[in-house]
């Protein structure tokens, strides 16, 4: 998972960097619209995707061991007693 979040903080500073700085680039016109625009509309695009690749991660892998603990603890906290 932390090279994905590498990617994606590297895709967006260079987003960022490239409308800081080469702002003939990002205005150059690309099917109807300019760069800029196109690389704007792809960092939703790939939030999404990130996003629903996580979800789907986390609930194969992630809510089943969740699930686990949750019965250990709750199978424990009877026989503690209720001492505080």
């Amino acid at each position: 998972m932390f090279p994905l979040t590498a990617a994606f903080m590297l895709w967006f500073l260079g987003f960022v960097l490239l409308g800081a700085y080469a702002h003939e680039f990002m205005a150059t016109p690309l099917m109807g619209l300019n760069v800029g625009m196109w690389l704007g509309l792809l960092q939703f695009v790939s939030t999404f995707a990130i996003t629903m690749w996580y979800v789907s991660f986390a609930n194969k892998r992630l809510d089943p061991l969740t699930a686990e603990l949750r019965a250990e603890l709750e199978a424990r906290e009877p026989a503690q007693g209720g001492e505080q």
